[in-house]
């Protein structure tokens, strides 16, 4: 796609009128000045002085005109190369015309106009040159001899081709620039568009973090606020114990809440590079104003998840092979933490969906068979079911993004969640 040339500044536009105006005058006086004008009859004096001023101008007018040359380049052109046939003046304007005519890089309206100049080449050494240079022995039967002519016109081409390839290069050079910076945009707003995409996917990643966490902190919450107010018979240490945890946990949900929040807002911010790795665990280093990432939940740190549920009330159970702690070594933490996220929501659901019943939570695999997951609990059907049904999904997408393999349905009256996660060695 041919692309206009770019736009000239003020001074751009009048340093080139200048020069050409310039270079115009210095021909019409090598020209006039130096050749005798006109030295024949007083009656073609006369003729003769009304050509000079028509020179000087017309020569005016196409400096003028040759302004618009980028808004209409073959207009242009074909207008100041008809008015030449009548002023010398007017010849570096032409030219300037036929060179940026040139930069457009289409030969057909170049053809035109060399044509339409060796016409008018040929129909100024045939009536307009005998009357200025009567003396001339080229012109002394009155018409331009074929020489003079063959001469003219071979100069006239010489020139318009030196001309029509120095502008077609400079065309080619604008369309050079062109493309590169089109590639340079493009390149700009593909890179943009993979920032924006890994924005997104990363606020997605902390959203299910969100997700998982607070989930299993809000349940807990829930299991004993509603403790509180349906079990009268509780004690005053076990309320006191029961408001305690429901103290922590909020407090606990709330900052979790807060640091995802924070992260969020400092990708907002600009600050996107270092808090865009943040995760719902993550902290702020105030003195650096940028996101401190916390540790991460590890594979052996189930133990401690199950201990920290039972503790608050729910029935679990965890079965893992003997060997599976020892070798979890080397387990890569991705595939870790993937884990310890399956169990927690699994368990979160189970305290939702199945609440007081009793969950089994089992382990197994190494870096041959993988690593597999097993949470399952009796399936309570008095129990209506709340919230959007995020938490499968979501545990799901997880399991395929590792590339395991997922399954969540009811067997055999137990509602079970199977997860398969690749072993990597790192």
């Amino acid at each position: 796609m041919q692309h206009p040339p770019p736009p000239l500044t003020r001074w751009q536009q009048t340093w080139r009128l200048a020069t050409v105006w310039l270079l115009g005058g210095l021909f019409w006086l090598a020209v006039f000045a130096i050749t005798p004008v006109g030295q024949g009859e007083p009656t073609d004096r006369g003729v003769v002085d009304v050509l000079l001023l028509l020179d000087i101008a017309i020569g005016q007018l196409v400096v003028v005109l040759v302004a618009f040359r980028r808004r209409w380049p073959v207009g242009v052109a074909v207008a100041v190369s008809l008015l030449s046939i009548l002023s010398t003046w007017s010849v570096p304007a032409v030219m300037l015309a036929i060179l940026s005519l040139a930069t457009r890089r289409r030969m057909p309206p170049l053809v035109v106009v060399l044509i339409l100049n060796v016409a008018l080449g040929a129909v100024h050494d045939r009536w307009i040159a005998p009357i200025l240079f009567p003396d001339d022995p080229s012109y002394a039967s009155g018409r331009g001899s074929l020489l003079s002519l063959g001469l003219t016109s071979v100069i006239g081409l010489l020139v318009f081709a030196i001309v029509a390839l120095i502008g077609w290069n400079i065309g080619g050079r604008r369309e050079l620039v062109s493309s590169w910076r089109a590639q340079a945009e493009t390149a700009d707003r593909e890179q943009s568009a993979r920032v924006a995409q890994a924005r997104l996917a990363e606020r997605a990643r902390i959203a299910r973090e969100m997700h998982d966490v607070m989930g299993h902190r809000l349940s807990l919450v829930a299991m004993h606020a509603g403790a509180l107010a349906h079990r009268p018979d509780l004690t005053e240490a076990e309320r006191t114990q029961s408001a305690e945890i429901v103290r922590d946990g909020a407090h606990q949900a709330l900052e979790e809440l807060r640091v995802v929040l924070g992260v969020l807002r400092a990708e907002d911010e600009g600050s996107g590079g270092a808090a865009a790795s943040g995760t719902a665990g993550g902290t702020t280093d105030g003195a650096a104003g940028r996101a401190v990432e916390a540790p991460q939940p590890a594979f052996t740190d189930i133990p401690s998840l199950v201990a920290e549920v039972t503790s608050s009330g729910q029935q679990v159970q965890l079965e893992a092979a003997p060997d599976l702690w020892a070798r979890s070594v080397e387990l890569p933490g991705p595939v870790g933490r993937h884990a310890y996220r399956v169990v927690q929501e699994a368990l979160t659901n189970a305290r939702r969906h199945a609440p007081g019943t009793r969950v089994q939570v089992e382990l197994a695999g190494g870096p041959q068979a993988g690593l597999r997951v097993l949470v399952r609990n009796p399936v309570v059907s008095t129990v209506p079911a709340t919230g959007q049904g995020l938490g499968l999904p979501g545990m799901a997408e997880r399991v395929t993004l590792a590339g395991g393999t997922f399954e969540a349905g009811v067997v055999g009256g137990d509602f079970a969640v199977r997860v398969w996660l690749p072993w990597r060695t790192t």
